[in-house]
């Protein structure tokens, strides 16, 4: 709860690393020393460590020169400890950074009135094809130029983004559906472009543009904006289908190719490879869509899986939490069902590379039928559910995968108004309990929430939530709960709440025929 408060402290005093992100913490203590990880702990004292979990602390990354003066910190009451702490992204690999580009200032000189184009952001410069030229001498005193300045200045920024997001290991850029679009903005590039030859030409007359030249110039301008943001391709960022049952990605290659590619795999132009927590994750950018938004979740998940679990993934993807349950989660085995056939494929290429293709069966299919074919029944220890914007198809097939002996874990995601998370985690369990009591898992069985975590926003009012929900024998809950309860959820003040008789939907539910209900979007 105090973690914004001393960011800005901690920013006010210069100490603040704006190129990485807040984290958990793990606190120790080692010959009176506290550390933030056990990664700075002598190997020969390992034997006297004792790691000590505290959820309440939250690593801030902080200028690594200043790391020495202990007294800038001690001013912060605030502020518990200081130490090492490894940091799993940056706010630059989640593409917020600015890259600089070294811009000449010939005939600029101290004392003169300040160029017009210092206050231009990077791809405004590449769009005045200036990146460059400015080396050039091409003076940017002249009228037409002055002229174009202010047009771009103009420019709305969906049409021209100060700054541009760089995506994967190989830091693809990616742009806005809207940006760099449009027929006014491809009659800019063809003006800049007479300036720059008329400039380079020793003032020659510059020639018609026709539709050949168009498309030279609309090819250098990607190539130069490609280049001022050292990334080996641009894709242009589309839209998931709310009809597409995969959720097939929209997005577009728009250089050095455009468009879908017509193959696909490993070495294809579209497809990308994003390194997160150790784990390789491949796949097709124009095929399948990747949230980087879950990153969090995905350590979380890797935390909650312990060792030699059996883990359902009913929705599986490319690997989003079967990688992390198997790699982090140690988990023994790992069922992942995934019905579009592009991220099936890219599955089984990451459980290849991530080496623990001999824990996964990937089944590809519609996971309710699958689980029926595969007999999936009284096999988990643990299942994930991250279907969005709901899960709730799978809810009966994810308690019939739970071992009859004991139970397990769902872990359940959906899309949910924040006003009504309480009220959703209420009726989930409520619905889950149905299903046992329908399933005959036991009358020793309970429904029990104990945390719902927020994983990101998605709308002003909506955010995607995760429901961690144990289904199965009461005295294996490892949850204090009241005597002959059976179903309810733990609050954060760590109580208990039973759930009601009767549980109303909430506006996050699917209607009778299986369809969302949209008034919760309004």
């Amino acid at each position: 709860m105090n973690a914004k408060t001393v960011k800005n402290l901690l920013d006010d005093r210069h100490i603040l690393n704006k190129d990485f992100r807040m984290v958990p913490a793990v606190s120790a203590t080692l010959d009176g020393t506290t550390y933030a990880t056990s990664i700075d702990v002598p190997s020969t004292k390992m034997e006297e460590y004792h790691q000590i979990e505290n959820l309440s602390w939250i690593a801030i990354p902080v200028i690594q020169t200043n790391t020495d003066g202990s007294q800038s910190f001690t001013s912060i009451p605030l502020v518990e400890a200081m130490g090492y702490h490894w940091c799993p992204y940056s706010t630059k690999i989640l593409g917020n950074n600015q890259p600089k580009v070294s811009v000449s200032t010939k005939n600029h000189s101290p004392g003169t009135d300040d160029d017009p184009l210092d206050k231009l952001s990077l791809t405004q410069l590449i769009v005045l094809n200036l990146e460059e030229s400015r080396k050039r001498g091409i003076s940017t005193s002249k009228e037409e130029y002055s002229s174009l300045v202010e047009t771009v200045q103009k420019l709305d920024v969906a049409i021209c983004p100060q700054r541009l997001e760089r995506f994967g290991d190989d830091q693809t850029l990616v742009i806005p559906p809207l940006a760099f679009a449009g027929d006014e903005f491809c009659s800019l590039l063809r003006s800049v472009w007479n300036v720059v030859q008329h400039e380079t030409l020793n003032n020659s007359p510059p020639t018609d543009v026709d539709n050949t030249r168009s498309q030279e110039i609309q090819q250098d301008f990607w190539l130069r904006l490609a280049r001022a943001h050292s990334s080996p391709r641009i894709v242009r960022r589309g839209v998931i289908d709310p009809k597409s049952k995969i959720r097939q990605s929209g997005h577009r290659l728009v250089w050095p190719s455009a468009g879908i590619p017509t193959t696909t795999g490993p070495g294809s132009p579209g497809w990308i490879c994003v390194t997160e927590q150790g784990i390789h994750q491949s796949f097709d950018m124009t095929r399948v869509m990747f949230s980087r938004g879950n990153i969090s979740e995905k350590i979380r998940f890797g935390k909650l899986v312990k060792e030699g679990e059996v883990v359902v993934d009913l929705y599986a993807g490319i690997g989003y939490y079967t990688l992390p349950a198997l790699v982090h989660g140690k988990a023994s085995f790992v069922y992942a069902c995934e019905w579009n056939e592009h991220a099936a494929n890219a599955l089984k290429i990451n459980i290849v590379d991530n080496k623990v293709s001999s824990k996964v069966q990937v089944l590809v299919g519609d996971c309710r039928k699958l689980a029926l074919k595969h007999h999936l029944v009284n096999i988990a220890d643990r299942v994930s559910l991250g279907l969005l914007p709901s899960s709730e198809g799978g809810w009966r097939t994810a308690i019939r995968a739970l071992k009859d002996e004991t139970g397990g874990w769902l872990h359940v995601h959906g899309n949910v108004p924040v006003s009504e998370k309480t009220h959703w985690a209420l009726w989930v369990c409520a619905q889950l309990f149905n299903i046992v009591q329908e399933e005959r898992k036991g009358d020793d069985w309970v429904v029990v929430c104990n945390h719902v975590e927020r994983v990101k926003s998605f709308a002003p009012t909506v955010c995607h939530y995760v429901a961690d929900i144990f289904a199965g024998r009461g005295e294996l809950c490892g949850i204090d709960i009241p005597d002959q309860a059976r179903v309810g959820i733990i609050r954060q003040d760590s109580t208990f709440v039973a759930c009601p008789e009767v549980v109303e939907p909430p506006s996050c539910a699917l209607s009778p025929d299986g369809v969302l209900c949209h008034e919760w979007m309004r």
